[in-house]
């Protein structure tokens, strides 16, 4: 009867320690050491044992280190102690083939004889038991129980007591490296960020200087007004050209290195989730069938990364709410699923894999794996951003003046140039483009680059930076007419007809030399088309009609 209560005793002092063990905010951390003090302490205490101990493998799996040992006598932790492959290698092949080594006597035990000089009879060690730690088919360390000067013979329950601890040590660690790869996707999007606003300053930096090289040059100009035509569109291009190479050439080798980065991390996400989210799959979902529907489900969610609407959020929430009510589990859950693109149409596609009684933890894994997919996917959106502002850099500095004429696509020519100014759009500038089906022209693509910019900064200049910017193209017979239309305070009726004149301007000093509609206009002619406008309060439009073919 008193071996009965003594073994009821020591149940519930287990079930008491696991308890606290599996709910202490370290082991969701994968805060690893605290865990270790917590578990050597409470089972040494609770369980009246005298030595117990965490032991951790290091990367090679050729030394065993101690995390944390906690003596009762005492009431001290210690760590540090190291135990060596090569010198208790027959003691290492035990902990690698076993799930335990439960050592009643030690001394005479095959599997610990190994310590007896340096280890057992230093320590007064009277009886031991190793549950090896596991996660997946990797071992991980062992988790060490230790009488002092008293024989002791280990019970069933003692060593899956010990098993189970184990398993919440392994756990604890997966968190770890979870959290490892969280850290350094956080870290891997702040470098992406510094570096994005680092282009935009650098963009900035060399548009002001352009700034300043276009006046010097207005200055030159204003002392050669009878020789402006080819000379003043050469001269600019060429400074231009040389700036924006500039750009080109600084940004390119850093937007290399963030790719390669962000592919790496990829690799590195995919290997890593292989080991640490097949031990919690094996827990949650043991049927191999429903891991491989369970993965299929992760695909499928992938694909739906979207922005919805606030209605269709609060619609989406409404109907988890009362699934997830129906399964006992809390409805604020479903603010985690919207965002993993989850809705009712998955529990039809998938019923199979919603049948656990882990389905809690099921869904919680789930939106972890959805949410590191989500992070990394806003990374590489972020890089391709910056990889396309650079694209459209060096597509502009290919102003060579061409002799003939080329099949040019007026879609990619002018999207060129918004992307030079997508920072403008992204902060007061409503852009919209309406881009018809229209066939390539014949044409000379540098200039009409030139053409664009002009006409495009012309009415972002006209709204202040602020308003919507409409540019359309469309097919009217053997013509493209391409039109531009900002929202700003319209041409003064008294200036509409001398805005083509060289030299004309009503901007200040400094701002504009009077020739970017006259440049424009010869652009035009030379491609034997023609450009029109016209102007009121809040709406101007500039149109464009250029031949699909060059007449001769």
């Amino acid at each position: 009867m008193d071996s009965y209560k003594l073994e009821l005793t020591r149940a519930r002092i287990q079930q008491n320690i696991l308890a606290q063990v599996s709910s202490h905010p370290s082991a969701r951390s994968g805060d690893i050491q605290t865990l270790a003090k917590l578990i050597t302490k409470s089972v040494s205490e609770g369980l009246e044992i005298e030595r117990v101990g965490v032991w951790l493998f290091n990367d090679s799996k050729n030394e065993l280190v101690n995390v944390d040992l906690y003596l009762r006598s005492k009431g001290t932790h210690d760590s540090g102690a190291i135990l060596k492959e090569n010198e208790f290698r027959e003691e290492f092949h035990y902990l690698v083939s076993e799930k335990f080594v439960d050592a009643n006597d030690p001394y005479t035990d095959p599997r610990t004889k190994g310590f007896i000089e340096s280890y057992l009879t230093p320590n007064g060690i009277t009886a031991m038991l190793d549950g090896v730690i596991r996660m997946g088919e990797e071992l991980i360390g062992t988790l060490c129980f230790e009488h002092v000067g008293k024989q002791h013979e280990w019970q069933e329950d003692e060593i899956i007591f010990c098993s189970q601890l184990g398993d919440q040590i392994s756990l604890t660690i997966s968190n770890q490296r979870k959290n490892k790869i969280n850290d350094e996707l956080t870290k891997r999007e702040n470098e992406l960020k510094e570096l994005n606003e680092s282009l935009e300053r650098l963009v900035e930096e060399r548009t002001h200087k352009l700034k300043k090289s276009n006046e010097e040059l207005e200055m030159t100009i204003s002392t050669l007004k009878k020789a402006q035509d080819q000379l003043v569109l050469s001269e600019k291009m060429a400074s231009l050209g040389q700036l924006v190479a500039g750009i080109a050439h600084e940004i390119n080798n850093p937007i290399a290195a963030i790719q390669s980065s962000a592919e790496n991390l990829k690799e590195f996400l995919f290997e890593s989730e292989l080991s640490i989210f097949q031990k919690e799959l094996n827990e949650y979902l043991p049927d191999p069938k429903k891991q491989t529907r369970f993965l299929e489900l992760i695909q499928v969610l992938k694909s739906r990364i979207e922005i919805i609407s606030g209605r269709e959020r609060m619609q989406r929430r409404k109907r988890l709410e009362s699934w997830l009510v129906s399964q006992k589990i809390s409805e604020s859950f479903s603010f985690h699923l919207i965002d993993t693109g989850f809705d009712l149409d998955v529990l039809d596609s998938f019923p199979d894999v919603f049948v656990t009684d882990r389905l809690e933890k099921l869904l919680t894994l789930l939106v972890e794996e959805i949410t590191v997919y989500q992070s990394l996917h806003i990374m590489l959106l972020a890089v391709e951003r910056a990889s396309k502002m650079t694209f459209a850099l060096k597509n502009f500095v290919r102003f060579e003046i061409s002799k003939n004429p080329i099949q040019v696509n007026l879609k990619e020519n002018i999207e060129t140039v918004l992307t030079l100014y997508q920072n403008q759009f992204k902060k007061n500038v409503l852009l919209v483009k309406d881009f018809g089906e229209v066939p390539f022209i014949e044409g000379y693509p540098e200039e009409l680059l030139h053409l664009w910019t002009n006409l495009i900064y012309n009415a972002l200049q006209a709204m202040s930076f602020q308003g919507k910017l409409s540019i359309q193209t469309k097919l009217e017979g053997d013509h493209v007419l391409v039109s531009v239309e900002d929202t700003g305070p319209g041409i003064p009726l008294e200036i509409q007809s001398r805005i083509f004149e060289p030299f004309y301007t009503t901007k200040p000093l400094g701002e504009g030399s009077g020739l970017g509609l006259d440049i424009s206009r010869k652009i035009v002619e030379r491609h034997s088309g023609s450009i029109r406008f016209e102007s009121k309060p809040g709406k101007t439009i500039f149109t464009i009609v250029l031949p699909v073919k060059i007449p001769g």
